[in-house]
Formats: structure tokens, sequence, C-alpha cells
């Protein structure tokens, strides 16, 4: 929120707001030339709909809103004042670019990690695809027990039940909360029903016949349905390793690596088929 600030609103935007999130307050004079370049940069790198940080502009031109300046001990204009529980954090005086700007708020904003974090808990119940793929991306930048969590969260919601069950392994002690115990209790019941006569019958004939292209077809096909979809996978490809045209497989590996979209298994398995085809 962007907020000027008048001697009405004073408690309220700036003491009472503070107490919940950071506000950073914009000291800023018409008669300073610089507040000109420097009050649009500001509005912007906060922005309206900023969820961590508020920005509160103060006109130090108003008599009735000097003496905060005079309280802070500011002593060039523009300044800018992390505000945080009623209390003044840290002070930036003085015309500014961009770069700097950037690394005063930096200390009162989530790192890109927890940005995408946040993104992908918005989007798990609507679009589980784009919240793992998110998901994936802020792993990547710093590899924290919460995000494995949701990610375990979002591959059961995909049945990547193999993947869900790794990812829940590498929960420590101390991060097994409430969240961890409720998808784990999810997990078993989807392994349980994954586990069905059909597939087991399927099983055992193929080791009763391990080099049948059929039962291979057959059982990939129900093995990606159970969550197992590395397994599945990987019989397909043993299928199209020994002929590309084999029934419905070329078929059913494409399907199936379409509906995995930016996995990092699919990946892995796209370029066994490209391998094969080029």
């Amino acid at each position: 929120m962007i907020t000027d600030i008048s001697v009405q609103n004073f408690q309220q935007a700036l003491i009472d707001t503070s107490m919940t999130k950071t506000v950073v307050i914009y000291f800023h004079a018409q008669a300073v030339p610089e507040c000109a370049t420097m009050t649009p940069l500001i509005e912007r790198l906060i922005g309206a709909d900023n969820s961590h940080l508020d920005l509160a502009k103060v006109n130090v031109e108003d008599p009735q809103l000097q003496p905060l300046a005079t309280q802070l001990g500011l002593k060039d204009l523009p300044a800018l004042v992390s505000f945080k529980d009623g209390q003044p954090v840290d002070i930036l005086e003085g015309p500014q670019d961009e770069a700097a700007i950037l690394q005063f708020l930096s200390a009162y904003q989530p790192a890109e990690d927890e940005l995408l974090l946040e993104q992908a808990k918005e989007v798990l119940g609507t679009n589980p695809n784009k919240a793992y793929a998110l998901l994936q991306q802020a792993r990547s930048l710093e590899d924290k027990a919460v995000t494995r969590l949701y990610l375990a969260e979002t591959a059961l919601a995909l049945n990547k039940l193999d993947e869900t069950k790794q990812l829940l392994a590498s929960i420590g002690m101390a991060d097994q909360d409430a969240q961890y115990q409720h998808i784990l209790a999810r997990l078993e019941l989807a392994e349980d029903a994954a586990d069905s006569p059909e597939l087991r019958e399927l099983e055992q004939k193929l080791a009763a016949e391990p080099d049948s292209l059929s039962l291979k077809e057959s059982l990939s096909v129900l093995l990606f349905q159970a969550g197992r979809q590395e397994e599945a996978l990987q019989l397909l490809v043993e299928v199209l390793e020994q002929d590309l045209s084999f029934g419905e497989a070329r078929k059913h590996f494409l399907d199936m690596l379409t509906s995995m979209g930016a996995d990092p298994v699919a990946s892995k398995f796209r370029r066994k088929l490209y391998s094969m085809l080029y």
C-alpha cells in the first residue's frame, strides 16, 4: 500500500501498520529537485500491492509533519526510514539510485525462493503443475525443508507417489509437523489404493515372461496410473528399444511425458526417446 501521511492517518498508517509489517517512510519536499526523480522510483520499487512493505510518504513542507523528520534526526532529503513495531530501524538519506534503494529494501523483503514458495502455495489447489514448477525453481535456489514439504504435497496431488515418498524421507525429525503427518497419511492411502489386484497379477505375469513387450506395455499403463511414473516410463523405454512401432507404446510414452510437464524425470526420459529416434 502507498499512503500519503497526514496528521489524521498517522497513527493507523505508521504506528499500527508497523506492528504487522515493515513500513518504509519516504520523506520528500517539492522544493528539493531530487525528490521529483526519486519519488516515482520509490513508488515503483515498493509498489501498491506489496504484501511485505507499505510505503508511507511524508511531505516535510507540511508544518504539522516536520516534527517527525526532526525526531528522526534527518539531515538530508529525500530520505527513507524503515519502521517496524513502532520504531525506526534504518535510515537512508540523500538522493539514491535504483541499486542503492533495492539494497536498502532487500532486508525487509523475502528472498526469491520465498516469493516462489508463496506463489506456489497460492496455486497449489487449482494448478498443481504450475505449483510444482515454482517449487522446483525455489528449491534450486535454496533447498529448504519447507520447500521440500510443499513439493511433496504437490507431487502427491500429481500422483507422483515415488517422488512424494523420497521427499518425505528427506524431511528431518524437527520438521515433521502436522503438514508432514497429513501428507504421509495421504501417501499411505494412495499407495494402498494403487496396489490393485490387476497390477499385482500383471507383475507376476511379467516375472514369468520377462521378454513380453505386450505385458510391459500393459503394466506400464497401470504403474503410471498408480503414481509409479518412473517405473512405467522405464518399461516403455525397454519396449521402444526393442520395437519403436510396437502397439501403443510410443503414444503412451508421449502422453505420460506430456502429463508430467516440467518434471525432471520426464526430462530424463525425453532425452532417452530423442536418442532412440535420432
